[in-house]
């Protein structure tokens, strides 16, 4: 067995999703019609971990208790895979957890992290997530004088090799990875795992990219001319990375809106709201919405005024006009409007924001 201090390394990520990370509000995009005067903006959000553990428990244990997968499976929608192309996934689960031990050791919340590879698993099966006994865990803890075992119990993976892209006679091939693993936690003194973290994600490789005739079906050097192992564990690394929002607050892209109008008033705030100068922007919006007497702008200036309070820290007073302004439309419109649905969905997220950041306040203690 291998016991390892991990310290905190910077890591390039070298792979990306295949699709964009799903964002709450992306909707909200999509409900706007075209003509209308709003402009899109792009902002990131501090978030608290999905675990938030007592303020005592410091220092964690990582177990790779997974096993390698000898035999992975490669399928093609292009063309028929000869039976002699064999993938073997060796060192993926001891990556997965190495860099998540670096990923997660350099958060404050955490004094210690430490990473011990396995050796009491009785079996040698990959599809197997065998749970650790009460027994065990406390012997680890005990051992070495940790609190928190984090465990990886099954890292699996297959490949998807696909046409990409056709034109004329050539065809790109693309391979996607898709990656599951099981990760608990556990603490001392429980007889069952505080919890179970499914985890899933298909990636595909930036440079994997492969170009072949369309007569060639058959040129599997060129196919496999890049190092096949690496690639598997460079997608374990990912996982692992991405793995960190359980145990870490992390952040996040979002998306949010603001109005705008003729007015050379209006102008001047939207000036301010490109260069980010919210607070500016927030003083003339609501000097704007004291004077005017249309529900409709009120309603719009109102959003303007919880935007800017949310990006200024003030997410309760952001919550107030929020919801004014959804108010104000849910008394002229049909509650299937999709203004109306996009401003209550706002509502939604910062009042789901507010509860976030008492949490995250905690943990940052």
């Amino acid at each position: 067995m291998i016991i390892m201090i991990l310290k905190l390394m910077g890591m390039a990520w070298t792979l990306r999703r295949t699709m964009a990370m799903a964002i709450a509000t992306a909707g909200l995009i999509f409900l706007l019609p075209a003509c209308s005067p709003v402009r899109y903006i792009g902002i990131e959000t501090y978030n608290p971990s999905s675990l938030t553990f007592s303020p005592e428990m410091r220092r964690v244990l990582i177990v790779n208790n997974a096993v390698d997968q000898s035999d992975v499976p490669f399928r093609s929608d292009y063309r028929q895979l000869p039976d002699s192309i064999t993938l073997s996934a060796d060192s993926t689960t001891f990556d997965f957890c190495r860099t998540l031990g670096e990923t997660i050791a350099g958060f404050t919340g955490f004094d210690d992290v430490r990473l011990l590879e396995g050796g009491f698993r009785k079996d040698r099966l990959p599809f197997a997530a065998p749970v650790i006994t009460p027994d065990v865990i406390a012997l680890l803890c005990d051992e070495h004088e940790v609190d928190v075992v984090i465990s990886l119990d099954r890292l699996l993976f297959q490949l998807n090799e696909y046409a990409d892209f056709v034109f004329g006679a050539e065809i790109i091939l693309a391979i996607d990875v898709e990656i599951a693993g099981i990760v608990r936690v556990y603490l001392p003194n429980r007889t069952t795992p505080l919890t179970t973290i499914e985890l899933a994600d298909t990636i595909t490789p930036v440079s994997e990219l492969i170009m072949l005739e369309q007569n060639d079906r058959n040129g599997w050097d060129v196919l496999f001319t890049y190092d096949k192992t690496n690639l598997l564990r460079a997608a374990a690394k990912y996982l692992a990375e991405e793995t960190r929002i359980h145990f870490m607050p992390y952040w996040m892209e979002d998306v949010r809106w603001y109005y705008t109008a003729s007015h050379s008033r209006w102008k001047e705030a939207s000036v301010y709201a490109v260069s980010e100068r919210w607070d500016r922007a927030l003083e003339i919006w609501r000097a704007l919405y004291d004077r005017t007497s249309s529900w409709r702008r009120k309603a719009h200036l109102a959003s303007n005024i919880a935007l800017a309070m949310e990006l200024t820290g003030d997410l309760n007073e952001a919550l107030n006009y929020a919801t004014l302004s959804h108010q104000l439309l849910s008394d002229h419109l049909e509650k299937e409007d999709p203004t109306v649905i996009r401003h209550e969905r706002y509502v939604q997220v910062l009042s789901n924001r507010i509860l976030e950041e008492q949490r995250l306040q905690l943990q940052m203690k």
